[in-house]
């Protein structure tokens, strides 16, 4: 766990008082089931009739069962058995998925199909009934739980292992690594195995409550722990059968297990917050935009771009009725400034980009209205004024670092040639390289990148080359083309940082195109909303989030699952 990851999961518990809480509950009734032994204070199996059915007292904090047994120590010692056996569950499922999975989406062929369609029987067969029915076969016990709930759970994780596996198995690196004659075993366990162990840790944390569920659902039908031993599903089905007359004794194990599931699903979510970039840390992306005097003050008047009534249509003969791409687009962007370009696939947003790059090809052609770029209309520009003003004045960094890359040229190479295309030609090799280096220790990559080609670098690290290339002319606009789309999200949420590191050391303006309004609400000052080619709502990120006037922006932040609005763009009331 990497420092940036602490700092950002710190933060995700530190803003959220409700994971805080359940938490400290989930480390309470940790701490209790293993420690039952010294702070219950009575014998869990210790029959005493004359204490039986007894309410919640001083004496008997949860009071007592209908064999005198007190309920508050049987729910620590059951702890044990219901959270051990829980635990042990997910170790056998993660081990036998994590093996299947990366089998089947690393090897392929017959191999994937024969594994795909072992899962695919098992996916026909409800899991809890069939797990109901394994446990039987086997006879009560937890280890049979355990067994049975491992048998039928690993299919649905091994099916989300293969497909990250089918990720990654043909990035550079891994081919890189097969065709030097590298064991497969080898390579499994160090290149892939490495780049999936972020969405596996949160699978695990995510999916352990359903696993306490099951197991419960199971005990609580007499299937685990033989009595008097405790257990929670089983302490459960004890008291069922006293529910009005004394409803201790279902409450208490049943609001365990509620306080257990909900938190682990809880902080679960929360984990997967802290790797992806909305749970950015830092004041530079939450607190204090658009807030700050500095910032404030930075941001002038001046306009680095200004887009008047755009117009990009696209005719596939001469014969054919010209059809709007984009119409009527109208935007502006300042120094220091990140605006957010959001919309649907579909939405323009790409194209829109491509005609700010001056990089529109048949059949797409601008046909109305201006862009001025740094004050100068490119209306009448030639192709050699685009070339002298991409790099230097406004770069581009694409979504797929490969189509940036030259899989034949060292990393070097190719950031000294788009160093030297825009210097004077007295810039020496010596001063180019060190500048080089220099760019590529503050874009957080070795020295030993400079000598490495694209195929020898992840894909996090390939998009650092990209941005690299984009910010080594020093341009004052930088548009950025969904530039994490192709990431994991731990790799995401650190492009994202350095994105934003960067935009705020070297005062750059971006426009950021996105598809996924978390990552705007985090980086952007103001945000312009596209729907089929037109702008249809634009404004400050606080604005258009809390009162968008659009109700196809309104469909898009209800689109997203579990939106978590920062407080800075929250409306005060």
């Amino acid at each position: 766990m990497d420092n940036r990851f602490r700092k950002r999961l710190f933060y995700s518990l530190k803003t959220d008082p409700l994971a805080i809480l359940l938490l400290v509950i989930i480390v309470a009734i940790v701490v209790m089931s293993i420690g039952g032994a010294w702070f219950s204070g009575y014998d869990p199996v210790k029959v005493d009739y004359k204490q039986a059915l007894l309410p919640p007292s001083g004496d008997h904090w949860l009071g007592t069962d209908n064999f005198g047994r007190d309920v508050l120590s049987r729910l620590m010692h059951g702890g044990v058995a219901s959270l051990g056996a829980s635990i042990m569950a997910v170790t056998l499922i993660i081990s036998l998925s994590l093996i299947i999975g990366l089998a089947a989406g690393y090897f392929g062929g017959w191999v994937d199909m024969v594994l795909t369609r072992l899962m695919d029987v098992l996916f026909s067969f409800p899991q809890l009934v069939l797990a109901i029915a394994l446990a039987s076969l086997m006879g009560p016990g937890l280890s049979s739980l355990m067994i049975a709930v491992a048998a039928v759970s690993w299919p649905s994780f091994a099916r989300i292992f293969r497909s990250y596996v089918l990720s990654v198995r043909n990035e550079g690196y891994v081919q890189a690594a097969k065709t030097s004659g590298i064991p497969a075993w080898k390579i499994i366990s160090t290149h892939v195995l490495g780049s999936i162990v972020g969405p596996i840790l949160v699978l695990v944390t995510l999916d352990i409550g359903s696993i306490i569920l099951s197991i419960a659902s199971m005990s609580f039908l007499g299937l685990g722990i033989r009595p008097p031993q405790p257990e929670w599903g089983a302490m459960l089905n004890e008291g069922r059968a006293y529910i009005e007359e004394a409803p201790w004794l279902f409450l208490a194990p049943g609001l365990t297990i509620f306080l257990m599931v909900l938190g682990t699903n809880y902080l679960g979510d929360t984990l997967k917050d802290a790797l992806e970039p909305r749970a950015l840390n830092m004041p530079r992306l939450f607190g204090s935009r658009g807030k700050s005097k500095r910032k404030e003050s930075h941001m002038s008047s001046t306009k680095l771009l200004e887009v008047e009534g755009l117009y990009v249509t696209a005719a596939e003969s001469k014969r054919d009725t010209p059809k709007a791409i984009l119409e009527d687009i109208r935007l502006e962007l300042r120094p220091g400034e990140c605006l957010g370009l959001v919309g649907e696939s579909g939405s323009g947003k790409s194209t829109l980009a491509l005609a700010l790059m001056g990089l529109l090809r048949p059949p797409l052609e601008l046909s109305g209205g201006t862009i001025h770029l740094l004050g100068a209309d490119t209306k009448d520009w030639e192709w050699s004024d685009w070339r002298q003003a991409r790099g230097s004045r406004i770069a581009y960094i694409t979504q797929d670092p490969m189509d940036s890359l030259n899989p034949v040229l060292t990393i070097g190479s190719q950031l000294q040639e788009c160093l030297t295309a825009h210097k004077k030609a007295g810039l020496n090799k010596a001063a180019a390289k060190a500048q080089v280096l220099k760019l590529l220790e503050q874009t957080g990559l070795s020295k030993e990148t400079y000598h490495q080609y694209p195929h020898q670098l992840s894909g996090g690290m390939r998009q650092r080359v990209v941005i690299a290339m984009a910010m080594i002319n020093e341009p004052q606009i930088i548009v950025a083309d969904e530039p994490t789309t192709a990431l994991d999200v731990s790799t995401q949420a650190r492009i994202m940082e350095l994105l934003a590191a960067l935009q705020k050391e070297r005062q750059v303006a971006m426009i950021f195109i996105t598809h996924d309004l978390r990552l705007v609400a985090q980086i952007a000052d103001r945000i312009c909303v596209m729907k089929k080619g037109r702008i249809i709502e634009q404004g400050d990120v606080r604005s258009v989030f809390t009162e968008p006037r659009e109700a196809y922006t309104r469909r898009l932040l209800q689109s997203i699952p579990a939106l978590r609005i920062p407080a800075h763009l929250r409306k005060i009331t």
